[in-house]
């Protein structure tokens, strides 16, 4: 799953005349890491995949407490608890799963007021995670995360062909300004939006919404929307530092 906005653009992000012309708010399934490379084995014990069904990839999360899971709220939006299963502990879709049952989503109050804006949600599980060397909690940055940083993401589903991989991929990032992302979205991106500049060719497309992007070892953003599919444009992502309080609130409210 991923918001899709459609873009035509003529060189738009470098000479700053993008215009924004219409946008597909279906909610397109996939999870596609445009340009990826395998992730390696025990390199992400945090990330986890939301499934609609056993094997259905959905969206990603990231867990960052034993009865929680973030994510982002477009994941949540229109689903109910039973809709999903959380798989973990594995970087192959097709072995060394564990599943896990969640029991309560909660959605930012003010997600998308307006569109695109306040994209970011919480999954708690019936029951507690058994961590293990695969299955550990990520820590959230609650700093500000510099501009041109590398940032990693790692997430499932369709790559340059169009299939969908067994192994999870990753892919590095860089991080621009406030400035120049809103150079290139408008009013459709907020301060509660990080977001990442990626060669032609990379990117994230058609899914790995609410999936991991990791700063120097801590969750910095989970995805939110970009303009599919690996075309040098920005992604937008929910920044977590800018939600931490909601996180925290949200977790201690509901434990």
């Amino acid at each position: 799953m991923y918001l899709i906005k459609a873009i035509v653009f003529v060189s738009a992000f470098y000479f700053g005349i993008a215009k924004s012309v219409e946008f597909d708010d279906d909610h397109d399934i996939g999870s596609r890491v445009v340009g990826g490379v395998d992730a390696k084995d025990g390199s992400a014990p945090y990330q986890v995949s939301l499934q609609k069904g056993k094997g259905r990839h959905n969206c990603g999360g990231a867990i960052i407490h034993p009865r929680f899971i973030v994510t982002a709220a477009h994941c949540l939006d229109g689903y109910k608890p039973k809709d999903y299963v959380i798989m973990a502990g594995t970087n192959k879709l097709s072995e060394g799963s564990v599943y896990f049952t969640p029991d309560k989503f909660i959605i930012h109050i003010r997600h998308n007021l307006p569109f695109y804006y306040n994209d970011i949600g919480l999954i708690r599980l019936k029951e507690e995670i058994t961590f293990t060397d695969n299955i550990q909690p990520i820590e959230y940055e609650w700093r500000e995360v510099p501009v041109d940083s590398e940032i990693k993401l790692t997430g499932w589903g369709r790559v340059k062909d169009g299939s969908i991989p067994d192994h999870l991929q990753e892919i590095q990032l860089t991080h621009i300004s406030y400035e120049k992302c809103k150079e290139a979205h408008g009013k459709d991106v907020d301060y509660g939006h990080l977001c990442t500049y990626n060669k032609i060719g990379e990117g994230s497309c058609n899914g790995d919404s609410g999936g991991p992007l990791i700063y120097k070892g801590k969750l910095a953003a989970v995805v939110n929307f970009g303009v599919p599919c690996g075309v040098g444009y920005p992604d937008a992502h929910a920044r977590i530092a800018y939600y931490h309080e909601w996180i925290r609130t949200n977790i201690a409210n509901n434990e």
